[in-house]
């Protein structure tokens, strides 16, 4: 009786002695990467809207709906990236509890088990997601998002 032996092709990552997880793990440092991304993109929004703002009302300070500097203005006339700023800073919370949620999920299935860099670098993205939801439930962050909506 004849006996069928499988052999696996060897891989590149079995030759170099690389972990089959590399592959897995790029897409955190991808994900980490994205997560940095988002809050400094929210800051940059934030700030656009803020010194908008000020160029209504001649100095810096956090708009509402009905306040007497831009209630009766166009607020998106004469502003570049007004309407991304206006699209982006009402989406940036809900992005920013999908991300946490996913890098809560990472940690918990081990995809950065004995790595500390990735540990580090998706620790330290999941803490920006929770301040971007920090700020933007704030009462500042609520005047500021819904003074863009109106």
């Amino acid at each position: 009786m004849a006996t069928i032996v499988y052999y696996a092709p060897m891989t590149a990552a079995a030759v170099n002695g690389v972990p089959a997880l590399s592959r897995r793990r790029t897409g955190v440092w991808v994900l980490s990467g994205a997560q940095y991304a988002l809050a400094a993109l929210t800051a940059l929004c934030a700030c656009s809207a803020l010194a908008r703002a000020a160029d209504f009302a001649g100095h810096w300070y956090v708009p509402s709906p009905d306040d007497r500097y831009t209630a009766n203005a166009d607020v998106l006339t004469g502003w570049t990236g007004g309407y991304f700023v206006t699209f982006f800073l009402p989406v940036a919370p809900l992005l920013a509890g999908l991300g946490l949620a996913v890098s809560v999920a990472l940690f918990l299935q081990g995809h950065t088990a004995g790595r500390r860099g990735l540990t580090a670098t998706l620790a330290g993205s999941a803490v920006a997601m929770l301040l971007v939801l920090v700020a933007a439930v704030s009462p500042a962050g609520m005047s500021l998002i819904t003074w863009l909506i109106d």
